[in-house]
């Protein structure tokens, strides 16, 4: 977001000739403060929307790659790792989404991760996937009309759960999801419990309920608040705020899907 200069792909590719790479930044800004390119490998669309689910969703509608890897601006590429998806594209080809694995910075996995290469069928193995350890094919993607559900996301009504909304929706349209057990970007350790009693997480837990369990979303919403008092993220007093956001969140996002009807 915001971005009037070039500079951070410097970072972002530091082991790799920018030259061998098709790049297109969605640039999501104001009027006036638009980002340019000169470079006929580097395309940039400067958006004036806010949501992380609708840039990407514009990234693919726009993107030229056969192969496509979401990226965030603060990730940084690991050597050769173009070579290592292409070959796992050409090795598995009727894959159409593979998961890899990230490094932090200080040289260890991001997370816990399978120990070997696997195909993701579960709801619960989708769930753990983050957007920067994709890459897939854009044809099958644009061909079965998926996209990222722009009330979920970064700058939108629910901040979290696109990936798996996503991902899920593809396992449902067919295409072949598989996990394979190689580093290909690195990118600094956050802990994903540490903000797991927000309002915010709640809110985007319970819509996700919602979408896949409708009415029974309200147990799953209740169950979620005494797990997460159990855990000690909230307090006793806390608990009947957070299953009213809930709650709202819920009436929010059935709202929401009406509009857009």
């Amino acid at each position: 977001m915001h971005r009037t200069s070039l500079s951070f792909l410097e970072a972002m590719f530091p082991c790799h000739d920018l030259e061998k790479f098709y790049i297109l930044i969605i640039n999501q800004t104001g009027k006036g403060y638009e980002l340019n390119s000169t470079f006929k490998n580097i395309r940039v669309i400067n958006s004036y929307e806010t949501g992380l689910s609708l840039s990407r969703n514009l990234a693919i509608k726009n993107a030229t790659g056969d192969i496509c890897l979401i990226a965030d601006d603060d990730v940084e590429y690991l050597p050769n790792f173009q070579q290592k998806i292409l070959e796992v594209f050409l090795k598995h080809p009727l894959v159409s989404i593979f998961q890899f694995r990230i490094e932090t910075f200080c040289g260890l996995a991001y997370k816990d991760y399978p120990k070997s290469s696997k195909k993701l069928v579960k709801n619960q193995d989708l769930k753990k996937v983050s957007s920067i350890e994709i890459a897939f094919k854009r044809m099958d993607i644009i061909e079965k009309g998926i996209w990222f559900n722009p009330c979920f996301g970064l700058g939108s009504y629910f901040k979290s759960g696109e990936e798996y909304l996503f991902l899920k929706k593809a396992s449902q349209s067919n295409l072949v999801i598989c996990f394979e057990n190689l580093f290909i970007v690195k990118h600094k350790f956050e802990r994903s419990t540490a903000n797991v009693g927000s309002d915010d997480s709640v809110k985007a837990k319970s819509a996700l309920y919602f979408n896949e369990h409708k009415n029974l979303s309200y147990l799953f919403v209740l169950r979620f608040i005494y797990i997460l008092f159990k855990m000690r993220k909230i307090e006793f007093k806390e608990i009947a705020k957070k299953y009213k956001v809930g709650l709202n969140a819920i009436k929010e996002y059935k709202d929401l899907k009406r509009l857009h009807r």
